[in-house]
């Protein structure tokens, strides 16, 4: 009897360790394809992985991120986006979607009220359903950043965005960091994108 017992352990043990490995061959897309679109030191792209049609949320995720550090954020925009469509609760997806939004719009001379409100809806998801303390935390960061408050203890969302949001025919133009109610931030005034305006001036 205990032979069996050890048999059976022994096939569990190996049926896992199969599993596994399928679960990183699935997950693995560095792979060398000299002959599909272009390489890099052959390292596919996401371009090739749209191409391909066969991209993954983690391996786009992980392009976005790349396309945000070299500036390029249309396309990282993009990549993002198409991450969060295909897993809507990776918050690291979401956070890094959120982070290019917030870049786009910042940059914007003339601040498209959409954008603002999307941003903002955005992190709201981030504070709320994030599953970690530190990543909601992120999302009330931003959202006083942006909008300069946040939901209170009880505001229900719908609430929050309610006297938040802002027309989008360009009626009322987009301030960041202002505050629709409620007292002002602690501490002496400060613009609140300054510390971004001195990165990009250096």
């Amino acid at each position: 009897m205990k032979t069996i017992w050890l048999s059976l352990a022994a096939l569990g043990v190996i049926s896992a360790s199969q599993t596994a490995f399928a679960g990183e061959v699935d997950q693995e897309f560095i792979v060398d394809t000299g002959s599909i679109g272009k390489t890099t030191h052959g390292v596919v792209t996401s371009d090739q992985f749209l191409e391909l049609g066969v991209p993954t949320a983690n391996g786009l995720r992980i392009e976005g991120e790349q396309s945000m550090r070299m500036g390029k954020l249309d396309r990282a925009i993009m990549v993002l986006q198409r991450s969060v469509e295909m897993a809507p609760m990776d918050m690291d997806g979401r956070i890094l979607y959120a982070e290019a939004l917030e870049k786009k719009l910042i940059k914007q001379k003339d601040r498209d009220p959409a954008l603002f409100n999307f941003v903002v809806k955005q992190w709201l998801f981030v504070a709320k359903n994030a599953e970690f303390a530190d990543q909601g935390m992120q999302g009330y960061n931003h959202l006083y950043k942006i909008a300069g408050t946040a939901p209170k203890k009880w505001e229900k969302e719908k609430k929050f965005l309610d006297r938040i949001l802002i027309p989008e025919d360009g009626s009322v133009k987009v301030q960041l960091g202002a505050r629709k109610d409620g007292p002002p931030l602690p501490g002496p005034k400060k613009d609140p994108l300054a510390a971004t305006k001195k990165e990009e001036q250096m």
